[in-house]
């Protein structure tokens, strides 16, 4: 598998962590702007995690019956369109739904990213791929916090 596909693979397989914690330093901003306390706010990243929990049950059954091009496109357009609707919520129930929903999206790059491995790589050639995918993913959290606190 060559650079090109692994680095995409792992951009979208980084959505969903990404979204988890580039936005955890904006927390007391988000909560004076919606006047409420930080405890309400963390229930957006509760809210969030359940949608991953329960997207990745959709999509690893949609991407086997209806192959990985479909499913992963339609999550990807969901997750950008809950993304406009998180930064242009107008009240706190409205950023806990989108979150929901951008979970729902997100999660459908990382289940589809590693199911195309699986697909194009035998059991040596799929180690070393899920191994560069998980270089990725786990660089995801040491620097969206960083990013989201510049922004």
């Amino acid at each position: 598998m060559n650079l090109r596909i692994i680095l995409i693979l792992g951009a979208l397989s980084a959505f969903a962590p990404l979204a988890i914690d580039f936005y955890l330093p904006g927390f007391p901003a988000m909560a004076t702007a919606f006047a409420t306390d930080e405890k309400h706010i963390q229930l957006t990243l509760a809210v969030y995690f359940g949608g991953l929990a329960i997207g990745q049950l959709i999509y690893g059954p949609l991407a086997d019956r209806f192959g990985r091009r479909v499913p992963l496109l339609s999550g990807v357009t969901l997750f950008t369109l809950a993304s406009f609707a998180c930064a242009y919520a107008p009240s706190l129930e409205w950023l806990i739904g989108a979150r929901f929903v951008q979970a729902l999206g997100g999660c459908a790059g990382m289940v589809i990213s590693r199911a195309v491995v699986s697909d194009k790589c035998d059991a040596v050639g799929s180690a070393k791929v899920y191994s560069q995918l998980m270089l990725v993913t786990g660089l995801a959290p040491i620097l969206a916090p960083l990013a989201g606190g510049v922004m």
